[in-house]
Order: C-alpha cells, then structure tokens, then sequence
C-alpha cells in the first residue's frame, strides 16, 4: 500500500514538472480590415478649408487625387464621416501619399471625441516620421513610413483606441505645425497626392 502511495506521489511531483517547464503560447497578431474606401467613398469626406481633384494619373492600378488647402490662416483637412470600431482595441490606419508642390510634410489622424486623438506627421521628401502622439483616450501610438516608387509612401498610424467611434483625418501641413495640431495654419498652401482606395482602417487583435 505504501509503495502505491510513493509511486502516485512520484507521478504527481513528475507531472507537475513537466507542466512548468511547458513553453508559454506564443500569441498571434491577426488583422482585421474595418474599413476600406474608394474614390466614390470620398465625396462623403468633410473637406475644412481643402479641394480634393482627380489628376490625369493612375499608380498602384489606382486612381490618384490631389489634396490641397484652400487657406493659409484657417485649419485644413480632410475627414471621413465616423466609423464604428470596438471600444479599448487597437486600430491601425494606412494610406499611399506622396509630396505635391508646396509642401514635403503629410499629416494624418485617427480622432475620437474632442481632445481624444493619435497624429503623426511625415516628411514625403526622405521618408521620414517628423513626430507623433497619442492624447487623452488615445495610447501608445506607433507609426511606420514604407518607401515604394516614383516617391510614393505607405504611411502607417496605429494606437489603441478609447472610443466607440472614430474618424480618419489627413492633409498636408508643414514644419512649424506641432503633431498635435498640424491641421492648422500654415505659411503655404499644402498639397499632397493620394490613392483613396489604399486607405484601410484596421483592427489588430492577438490571438
């Protein structure tokens, strides 16, 4: 009886071990598109002080626009009307941009309520993120720039989220615009160009 009660007792310490020395799961990162647009998408867009005009070119088998601000001394940009997203998850939003005439710097936005956002703002001359933040609601704002041809750039913005609804906001800005309010008044009237039908809206969600 008592060599039963040290054999299951062996048994047990042994299983036990074995249970601790188990790698932990890794986790997997699955994304999830909540919303893509096209150019028929943007006319639902509110334009601040912005035109918004197809150009004679096709990139990427894509149509290609041009966003340009229509006043120096007011704010400019370009929003979408407010997506339905889940509250506290993380999104990522990215859209192909390149440099027009009058400036090298784009910026881009995902915005909640009133003061709740995430901004970056990108140099589209070398490629660079000049800054970015995350206010109030808005955490850990991360933010990718990805060369491609001809001067094009893939840019990237991802925060998590505390909203329920958000909006998508670009345009161009310049140098002497903190991240956190690069749509206001600029010295130039900033232009970039845009494929409309890159920019997606995701959720990151680990798994």
């Amino acid at each position: 009886m008592k060599n039963r009660i040290l054999l299951l007792l062996l048994i047990m310490v042994f299983a036990c071990k074995e249970e601790k020395t188990q790698a932990p799961k890794e986790l997997t990162v699955k994304n999830s598109i909540v919303k893509s647009f096209s150019p028929i998408d943007m006319k639902s867009w509110t334009k601040k002080k912005v035109s918004l005009d197809f150009v004679a070119e096709v990139e990427f088998n894509e149509l290609v626009y041009h966003l340009k601000r229509t006043s120096k001394t007011e704010s400019a940009y370009l929003s979408s009307p407010p997506i339905a997203v889940n509250y506290a998850s993380v999104y990522r939003i990215s859209i192909i941009v390149k440099k027009a005439e009058n400036t090298n710097n784009f910026g881009l936005r995902l915005s909640g309520s009133y003061p709740d956002r995430v901004d970056a703002i990108f140099n589209l001359e070398n490629g660079t993120i000049i800054d970015k933040k995350a206010s109030r609601d808005f955490e850990f704002a991360e933010a990718t720039i990805e060369s491609l041809t001809d001067g094009w750039y893939k840019c990237t913005l991802k925060a998590e989220v505390a909203a329920d609804n958000i909006k998508i906001v670009i345009g161009g800005t310049d140098l002497k615009r903190t991240v956190i309010s690069w749509e206001g008044k600029t010295e130039n009237l900033d232009d970039v160009y845009i494929v409309p039908s890159s920019i997606v809206l995701e959720e990151i969600i680990l798994n």
